[in-house]
């Protein structure tokens, strides 16, 4: 081998090494700790008060990683490139396990089965329920509404095939069961047409006319602001959404050493959101522009969880 071959080799070797190291870095760190961002504002309030509470009463430091889909976040969740997601039980049983809400045994809590088998096929599960629940739902004007008695789904079929349906880009991914097209199928709906939109646009599309019907998540906060009315999944298509952290099973092993109090910290949050105060939180964020950090530190000092 010539000098100039076995310099690049040497150069290759101690760029490989480096580069192994670095990618195995934050896998044997200890001290840091790194959440996941969110797609929308109801993730992003609670990502920030996990942060809040870890910084405040462990040895941990916080970093924020850029939001991702379900799938992705998933997939860095378990390679270790982060370490606390903000997800609902409904997601881990049909968007990352694959099931539907029938694989549920009867009598059988949904949350808990979903904590169960979500630790033996994917070595993921969940946090205690923070309290709210923010389910998938269809959402039209309610000026339309109230014109045509409109106040479930079922109702609305009749005019589907004049109305243009539209929503986020994951609501119309083929993985995961609770999607459009199952959708569809299961209520015999068929559409003038149907969009893919930016999750931000949604709401404008709405108020613009752009589209009729939107899908939204029950705890939104511009369902307010864009004078939405929220149709009642009267066939029980979609499954219940309660809100937790997602986590694979061994986190709290990994940062014993640095913050053994990591999973008590956590769940301080159980029990303690409602429905009515996750919406006007969200409002708070989604309508009033205030930053999502600021909200939620403003929610942990009133519970007397923050100084």
């Amino acid at each position: 081998m010539g000098k100039f071959k076995r310099a690049v080799s040497i150069a290759l070797a101690v760029i490989l090494v480096f580069g192994g190291l670095s990618a195995c870095s934050k896998k044997d760190d200890d001290k840091k700790i790194v959440l996941l961002e969110g797609q929308f504002s109801e993730v992003d309030i609670i990502i920030q008060m996990a942060g809040i509470l870890i910084e405040e009463n462990t040895d941990l430091s916080v970093s924020f990683h850029d939001s991702m889909n379900t799938v992705a976040s998933v997939k860095a969740n378990k390679s270790k490139e982060i370490d606390l997601v903000v997800s609902y039980d409904g997601s881990l049983l049909t968007t990352i396990l694959g099931h539907d809400p029938s694989d549920v045994p009867e009598g059988e809590d949904i949350f808990e089965y979903t904590k169960k088998i979500g630790a033996e096929e994917q070595g993921l599960t969940l946090t205690k329920k923070f309290g709210f629940e923010n389910t998938y739902a269809l959402a039209v004007d309610w000026d339309f509404a109230e014109k045509n008695n409109i106040k479930t789904v079922s109702d609305l079929k009749p005019y589907t095939k004049d109305l243009i349906f539209g929503a986020e880009h994951e609501f119309f991914d083929e993985e995961g069961s609770m999607r459009f097209k199952p959708f569809n199928e299961y209520y015999g709906i068929e559409w003038k047409d149907s969009k893919s939109i930016d999750l931000g646009l949604k709401y404008s599309a709405m108020d613009s006319d752009n589209i009729d019907v939107t899908m939204i998540y029950s705890t939104d906060g511009l369902n307010k602001k864009s004078n939405l009315f929220v149709l009642e999944d009267d066939l029980n298509f979609f499954p219940q959404y309660y809100g937790s952290f997602l986590i694979r099973d061994t986190l709290f092993d990994e940062y014993a050493k640095t913050a053994p109090n990591l999973e008590e910290v956590l769940s301080r949050l159980e029990g303690l959101i409602d429905n009515e105060t996750m919406t006007e939180m969200n409002y708070e964020v989604d309508a009033e522009g205030k930053k999502p950090y600021d909200v939620a530190k403003e929610f942990l000092v009133e519970n007397g969880l923050s100084k």
